[in-house]
């Protein structure tokens, strides 16, 4: 994502050193919140993943899921009557309207469907901001 220990520290609540000591692998203690708000900050999460044959056989299997983008273009259009056009879509997204963690499931869904490196899709939604000027810290 080209962030700096800094700037993910600045994003995720967290001090510098505890960044840089999950980065070197050297940190003892890390607590759930703690894990929970660097990996959100980067677009990652923790799940639970429940044991299928322990459920319920009257239960209902969850509907397939959408696509990363589909997801982002209905978070983005919550505040519009209308559905949003692409521009709107790329404004919502950059200014903050989307969480990290679905801006990044775009960016693999982006690099998985044109062959495109991640990190060209984040430099690229970065300059974008920029031009947009966006101030969100995840685009400084």
């Amino acid at each position: 994502m080209g962030l700096t220990q800094d700037l993910l520290a600045r994003i995720s609540g967290l001090s510098r050193s505890t960044v840089n000591a999950v980065e070197r692998q050297s940190i003892s203690n890390l607590s759930i919140a703690k894990a929970v708000a660097l990996l959100e900050s980067i677009g990652l999460s923790m799940n639970v993943t429940v044991n299928r044959s322990a459920m319920s056989p009257f239960r209902k299997s969850a509907p397939l899921s959408r696509s990363a983008l589909e997801r982002a273009a209905a978070t983005a259009s919550v505040s519009f009557e209308h559905a949003m056009n692409a521009k709107q879509l790329e404004v919502a997204l950059l200014t903050g309207e989307a969480p990290v963690s679905l801006l990044a499931k775009v960016v693999d869904q982006i690099h998985i469907e044109k062959a495109m490196p991640r990190a060209q899709v984040w430099n690229q939604m970065r300059n974008l901001a920029h031009e947009l000027q966006c101030y969100r810290l995840l685009w400084q």
